[in-house]
């Protein structure tokens, strides 16, 4: 599957705007649809930020002084499961939510917090699988916090008089909450070998040329975010010319044929310069839904060339 699809090392998904709970906005995380390489893949780490910060920071920060009992907070983060209900009291509040995580921060140090939601979206992925109508829905609180410490969800929502934009990929917030999910693919060991290149090869020898692709150039830079560029390189040279030893073939196969094309036994068959040895590139990209990915894609840099 590597030599035909990447493997996904992280997926960036902001939050989408859904319904509320009790007057209080619900973060939903779709699946990526559309993606053959997502899966099956096993997570290594998952992680929801959200921003958190006082609505009236000079009041506050003199009332916190007098009170010291106020200095930390306890965040908590709930994954909701009531389908479309919007209203919920006592116990059948507590049916409806499945406590993820908590943390503990001083009022001095809010911000951009991290949560760690391993657990639930490594569950929720295997339990969903891929389809885009199964969302993961979350609930950050705050309890007991009343008024003065605010969670930045969606435009509307903060307590900063800031003009939301939308740019043409739909991205919208800059203080919507996201979830970044870390894969674990498979470790592959490669041997490194010895590569010819161009600049110091003998004239007409099979070599590795270096070559710099531009996405600008290809017109990709309006989706690719991360490199603007990389240098794939391409093979070039004669693997005509000189007397090879058995072991420089690449195979036994193309010792046989490379013997019978010496008799003339095959007409017009000439052995080529070619890439022998590839490794991968990292790539950010925008995906569906205007998913922030970063893959490694297989085989996009010539490392090696040689006669096969």
């Amino acid at each position: 599957m590597d030599d035909f699809y990447a493997r996904t090392s992280e997926i960036i998904t902001f939050a989408e705007p859904g319904r509320t709970l009790n007057g209080q906005p619900l973060l939903e995380f779709p699946t990526s649809s559309g993606e053959p390489a997502l899966g099956p893949f096993k997570i290594k780490r998952a992680t929801l930020w959200a921003r958190v910060e006082l609505r009236h920071s000079h009041h506050y920060q003199h009332h916190k002084q007098s009170q010291s009992n106020q200095r930390n907070i306890t965040l908590w983060v709930f994954r909701v499961r009531c389908g479309n209900t919007t209203h919920l009291r006592g116990k059948e509040l507590g049916q409806h939510l499945d406590m993820v995580t908590s943390l503990g921060v001083n009022v001095g140090q809010l911000g951009w917090q991290k949560f760690d939601v391993t657990k639930v979206v490594s569950n929720w992925y295997q339990a969903s699988g891929n389809s885009p109508k199964d969302k993961l829905t979350l609930l950050v609180d705050c309890t007991g916090c009343g008024s003065h410490v605010h969670i930045s969800t969606f435009g509307g929502h903060s307590p900063h008089v800031i003009e939301s934009t939308v740019n043409d990929k739909g991205a919208q917030d800059p203080d919507r909450p996201f979830l970044v999910v870390r894969t674990d693919p498979a470790a592959v060991k490669r041997v490194r070998r010895r590569a010819v290149e161009c600049s110091g090869a003998v004239r007409g020898q099979c070599c590795k040329q270096r070559f710099y692709v531009s996405f600008s150039q290809l017109g990709w830079d309006d989706w690719i975010i991360a490199p603007q560029g990389y240098y794939a390189n391409y093979c070039r040279g004669d693997c005509a010319a000189g007397h090879r030893t058995p072991d420089t073939f690449l195979n036994y196969y193309t010792h046989v044929i490379e013997e019978y094309r010496k008799m003339d036994r095959l007409a017009g068959m000439q052995p080529c310069c070619a890439p022998l040895k590839f490794s991968s590139m990292s790539l950010i990209y925008y995906g569906p839904d205007s998913n922030i990915i970063k893959r490694d894609l297989p085989k996009m840099v010539v490392d090696e060339c040689g006669c096969p």
